[in-house]
């Protein structure tokens, strides 16, 4: 660990107001003291958890250190099933597709950002040479391949254990030699699966019970864009396969028997525990990464999934009179200041502001309940507000607007965004509120436990319908509010 350079990144990491003085302290202990695998992915949460901290709190900082070059990002598509690293990148725009395939698992994933995109943090390269030798033995290779956030069990890791029939690493242009036993079952016969991880490729001999028997010798020829052949149909008997490294990397070569009907049997009774880490959803829902990395040098071809977002548009009444009145300073410090509030709340609830627009915000959380509790709480704040302001002879009216559903991660004038229906619903439903009152779409009503959740807040509500334009067909809305609210019919035909 290069000291110097490690003293001057913490000193810069101090000057930033919102990190913690002990998060600091700790971190920069946690680093001094670890190893290389321990830097080699830290997860903030479980660093959180270890330390007793705010997971707010740690996020924040790993951001922060990645931003003065204590950490770099690390973007990894990770299998359901295995929890195999597919592919890693550093930047967000790196990742590409819809889908993305596990070999070792042979299975097809989406790539959403809400679960199977995790965000890692690796110590830079300026501070420390990573001496880890990933190709040295099978255990370094799955250790190194494999997320630790995926906690397998004894019975599994012992069951994967018994199907591995060898490992070695191959250099550029060197061959490895294996000789194995094929037979057929009652049911189907034998699965041999040549695998490499880090280049996430394979090649799958099955045996064919109406083949003859007889030994053979088959070529495998690992190629720059994978293995040749993808997939073959072979005899049981004794075969020899030989595997040639044709690219210019070097590579990992496992070699599994695997059975799939017994996997899921056992994963089925003793399922993997996956720890919490941070998503690149819960990333892009981070008020210091939309603050320090606003501008990115992203493809504007970037668009990537997300399975779950909880949109927020909030608007503003009065504020058009109170610059008529009161004038531009006035007016301006009393906008400005209930933008400050927004700001404070949406991070508290693990959620960032997307962009403004006038007096207006859009904002994004993780999960419909922060959503929800961030609006009550802006409620609160502002009314706090308005009560030092009415001595003035003014104040302000706020309106919230709330939808969860799908949404398409896009690059909007040179920034992080988002589109899709979810978000025009949002906007729809917030035009909906009056002043001091939250509406809700369907979706975060039922997502959110809400009716209790809404009584404690000292909040009245209503379900009722409307026709939102662009959705074609009255859907449910519920409007809240701490006045009774009367029977409003004519919000059912409004904005159609």
């Amino acid at each position: 660990m290069k000291d110097s350079i490690l003293k001057q990144k913490f000193e810069t990491l101090r000057s930033f107001p919102i990190l913690k003085p002990e998060v600091i302290q700790i971190a920069e202990g946690f680093i001094k003291k670890s190893d290389d695998w321990k830097l080699l992915r830290v997860n903030p949460l479980k660093f959180a958890e270890e330390y007793l901290l705010d997971e707010n709190h740690s996020v924040d900082f790993f951001v922060h250190a990645t931003k003065v070059g204590l950490f770099d990002f690390a973007y990894n598509l990770i299998c359901p099933m295995c929890g195999g690293i597919v592919r890693s990148h550093h930047k967000l725009d790196e990742i590409q597709g819809n889908e993305f395939h596990c070999v070792s698992c042979n299975i097809v994933v989406p790539t959403l950002l809400d679960d199977q995109v995790e965000v890692a943090f690796q110590i830079h390269p300026s501070l420390q040479t990573n001496s880890l030798e990933p190709f040295k033995d099978v255990e370094n290779y799955f250790r190194f391949f494999f997320s630790e956030n995926f906690n397998k069990s004894p019975e599994l890791k012992s069951w994967i254990q018994s199907t591995i029939r060898g490992y070695s690493q191959l250099l550029p242009d060197e061959s490895y030699e294996i000789e194995l036993i094929a037979k057929t079952g009652d049911l189907q016969g034998d699965l041999i699966q040549f695998v490499s991880i880090d280049r996430n490729t394979m090649s799958l001999f099955s045996v064919d019970p109406t083949l003859p028997p007889s030994n053979q010798v088959y070529t495998i020829d690992f190629m720059e864009n994978g293995m040749m052949p993808l997939e073959l149909k072979i005899p049981s008997g004794k075969h020899k396969f030989f595997i040639h490294n044709r690219t210019r990397f070097r590579v990992g070569i496992n070699v599994l028997t695997p059975n799939p009907l017994e996997i899921e049997r056992i994963v089925g009774n003793h399922p993997t525990i996956r720890s919490a880490f941070l998503t690149a959803k819960m990333l892009l829902n981070n008020q210091s990464f939309r603050d320090l990395f606003r501008i990115q040098k992203l493809s504007p071809d970037l668009n990537l999934n997300v399975k779950s977002l909880t949109i927020m548009f909030t608007d503003l009444k009065g504020s058009t009179e109170m610059y008529d009145t009161a004038g531009d300073i006035f007016a301006y410090r009393l906008v400005q200041e209930h933008f400050r509030i927004l700001t404070e709340i949406v991070r508290k609830y693990k959620g960032a502001i997307v962009k403004t627009m006038g007096d207006a915000i859009m904002a994004t959380f993780s999960t419909p309940t922060e959503g929800l509790l961030a609006s009550l709480e802006m409620m609160d704040r502002i009314d706090s507000m308005n009560l030092d302001w009415k001595k003035e002879g003014y104040q302000i009216g706020l309106k919230v607007g709330l939808n969860e559903g799908s949404a398409l991660a896009v690059v909007n004038d040179e920034r992080l965004d988002y589109f899709g229906q979810s978000v025009n619903i949002a906007a729809r439903v917030q035009g909906l509120a009056k002043s001091g009152e939250v509406w809700l779409s369907e979706t975060v009503w039922n997502a959110t436990g809400s009716e209790d959740l809404v009584k404690n807040h000292g909040y009245f509500f209503r379900k009722q319908h409307a026709t939102l334009k662009g959705v074609g067909r009255p859907v449910p809305v519920f409007q809240l509010s701490r006045k009774k609210i009367k029977d409003i019919s004519k919000w059912r035909k409004m904005f159609s």
